[in-house]
């Protein structure tokens, strides 16, 4: 009996077996390794701040950003406050003007040495000496205001006075002319003027003159032994001229707009009171009033 083949036979499958164990392929293994990945824990407002991945260079902001807002460690933003502005000039704002007290405003123009030669009505401004008005109270000329306006003191509250002594009559004891201004004895054309004349300790009343503007001119010209007055008549719808008032004996006429017109081209010459700007605020109050 031939054995060879069996031999052989045998040979191969001891061979095959041997080789099957090493060829076998490995079973795949799964693969269970996970990234690394790092977690975010909240502490209040803040974040665990990261690492820079490794090799990295941290990127710092610019120095010349203009940025409203940063980043901050932990991934956010921080508001910054802007960047300074240049120091521009501020234009200055005018105040706004406080409004003005309501109050009488006569309209009245005293008279200077820079006034025009030439006045109302063409009349000319000769030779006028300016005398300033009285700025101390007189008693006796209060108690005689009063009285000429009929004792009425609630009436006269806001009432305030000025007043000039001058002699009109020439007897060598001035008159006083007391101008009165307020609500009460002021309207559109003027204010009253009292003429006093003194009598004793007391002044009794000369004249009492409606639609008076200042200043007052106590011309060199006479009548009756006393010295005219020369007003302006302005307001009330009036043309505006000079009023001559001539003395008759016992008064002066009451109201200048009806007296007789300085006629154009003549001039004056005299003494001006009532020169200081008279307005609701100025002059003197009565004692106990205003």
């Amino acid at each position: 009996m031939n054995f060879k083949p069996i031999a052989i036979a045998i040979l191969i499958a001891i061979t095959t077996a041997a080789c099957g164990d090493q060829t076998k392929a490995p079973t795949p293994q799964a693969n269970n390794s996970q990234p690394l990945v790092k977690t975010e824990v909240p502490l209040g407002n803040k974040t665990e701040p990261q690492k820079p991945a490794s090799g990295s260079t941290p990127v710092k902001p610019s120095s010349g950003s203009t940025s409203g807002s940063s980043q901050n460690l932990g991934g956010g933003t921080v508001s910054q406050a802007p960047a300074a502005q240049p120091n521009t000039p501020q234009v200055a704002t005018p105040p706004k003007s406080e409004s003005r007290q309501s109050r009488l405003e006569v309209p009245l123009r005293p008279a200077t040495s820079g006034d025009v030669k030439m006045g109302a009505g063409g009349v000319k401004m000769g030779d006028i000496q300016y005398q300033s008005s009285e700025t101390a109270p007189d008693a006796e000329i209060e108690q005689a205001i009063v009285e000429s306006l009929g004792g009425d003191r609630t009436a006269l509250q806001q009432t305030r006075y000025y007043y000039d002594r001058i002699d009109l009559s020439g007897d060598g004891k001035p008159e006083a002319l007391v101008y009165l201004n307020g609500s009460y004895t002021c309207g559109t054309g003027g204010c009253k003027m009292l003429i006093l004349e003194q009598s004793g300790q007391r002044y009794q009343l000369v004249s009492k003159m409606t639609l008076v503007n200042a200043p007052v001119i106590v011309s060199s010209e006479k009548s009756a032994g006393w010295n005219d007055l020369v007003l302006e008549v302005a307001g009330g719808g009036a043309a505006k001229h000079y009023a001559q008032m001539k003395f008759d004996g016992s008064t002066y006429p009451i109201n200048p707009s009806t007296a007789p017109e300085v006629a154009p081209n003549s001039t004056l010459n005299g003494t001006s009171v009532m020169n200081d700007g008279m307005t609701a605020g100025g002059g003197i109050a009565l004692q106990g009033e205003g």
